[in-house]
């Protein structure tokens, strides 16, 4: 029998046909209903309904009482983050608010079509997929855990698509052929100037082709660079950006990570639905601040948003970008303003947009300089690089 995937808690039998009947033959017994009718509706009787199993999705509802649900949720969110959770109810904007703050991942309505149903509890089976491996390193098909790692900020002119580029070329030379770099801001990116790249393709030209794309055709709308690095360019424009849509993205994403061990996103600024999209899709998030007070409270909002957003399963990596700025501000009040650790601080340098301009990612084109053995560290977060680059910083290390 097919291990259980899917708990519904509520007291309505007829439900239980409801799914099974918007899913039809593919569900194939990947359902067990909890009668709460039997007893109380408590996390405690909730946590012995799963004792014995591991469903991807808990779906609390209908005929649950609303606060009764969300309590389930929260204990759920405490005790079993790897498991997502759906609530069917009246979706109302007050209810939203409450059950992203609980951990709800979807609501729909009880009296909800079919294929509504099915596809609720594909895109909550989906997000429980992704947590699970996060949480507790599921290797992919080599045995290796991997990623997506998205780099965001709230304000433009932070250095994003700089260290989104030499995190990327960073991976490359660590993993060959196994890293993809996407540019997900459609109205400015500028990832293949950073790369020095001329794609013949870009974001674009595969939201237009025929039909729906798996991995490996994919793979063939990518610009390949030097350091083995395997990057998708963003538009030309921001008027063929608009051609994107979110969910769009988010296909391009997951299945580009289905063939890469790690694949990178470079988002616009802020969080528009595009780089929503890729946020619930990521393993990791890469915050990236500037020195100043401006940088400092933008970000602190955006953090709190991902927060309400219930968007807290991925690991969070801060850096800080020209962090030797002498603007009144040290590392320790930044930590204190965004209640974050500084993971990665990254010095001012005229390397930088020397290297931006001759489009040579420092990291490879002068793995020497400090900035670029700082950027190493960022790297070394997701893989171990080569010793051409870690050997210089670790003798220097050394001879202090």
């Amino acid at each position: 029998m097919t291990e259980l995937r899917i708990l519904l808690a509520t007291p309505h039998a007829g439900y239980e046909q409801r799914v099974r009947q918007a899913f039809g033959a593919s569900l194939n017994g990947d359902l067990r209903r909890w009668d709460v009718d039997q007893g109380e509706v408590t996390a405690d009787g909730l946590l012995q309904q799963l004792a014995n199993t591991s469903p991807d999705v808990v779906a609390i509802g209908p005929d649950v009482p609303t606060e009764e649900a969300l309590g389930l949720a929260r204990q759920l969110e405490a005790t079993r983050p790897e498991i997502s959770v759906l609530l069917i109810n009246e979706p109302t904007p007050e209810l939203w608010q409450h059950a992203l703050q609980a951990g709800v991942r979807d609501v729909i309505t009880p009296d909800a079509v079919d294929a509504d149903v099915r596809a609720a509890f594909e895109r909550t089976m989906a997000v429980a997929a992704r947590r699970r491996q996060n949480l507790v390193g599921e290797p992919d098909a080599h045995g290796r855990p991997g990623g997506i790692i998205s780099v965001l900020s709230p304000k433009g002119g932070s250095g994003k698509t700089t260290v989104a580029s030499n995190l990327a070329v960073g991976l490359a030379m660590a993993e060959p052929n196994q890293v993809a770099l996407i540019d997900l801001d459609l109205q400015f990116g500028d990832v293949a100037t950073a790369l020095g790249l001329t794609p013949q393709h870009t974001l674009v030209d595969v939201v237009r082709a025929p039909g729906q794309l798996d991995g490996m055709a994919l793979k063939s709308f990518l610009s390949a660079h030097p350091s083995d690095l395997w990057a998708l360019c963003g538009p030309e424009s921001p008027a063929e950006g608009e051609e994107v849509g979110a969910d769009q993205a988010k296909r391009i994403v997951e299945a580009l990570a289905g063939e890469f061990r790690h694949v990178v996103v470079d988002t616009g600024a802020g969080l528009d639905e595009h780089t929503l999209s890729a946020i619930e899709s990521s393993t990791d998030l890469v915050l990236v601040c500037a020195m100043d007070v401006t940088s400092i409270r933008s970000l602190r909002k955006e953090i709190a948003a991902l927060d309400q957003l219930g968007m807290t399963h991925q690991r969070r990596h801060l850096l800080i970008n020209r962090a030797d700025s002498k603007v009144g501000l040290d590392l320790r009040d930044v930590e204190a303003s965004l209640d974050h650790p500084v993971d990665v601080a990254v010095s001012s340098s005229r390397a930088v947009p020397l290297s931006l301009n001759q489009g040579l990612p420092l990291i490879a084109s002068d793995p020497r300089n400090p900035v670029a053995r700082q950027f190493a560290e960022l790297v070394e977060r997701f893989a171990e690089l080569p010793a051409s680059v870690t050997g210089s910083r670790r003798r220097r290390r050394g001879e202090r």
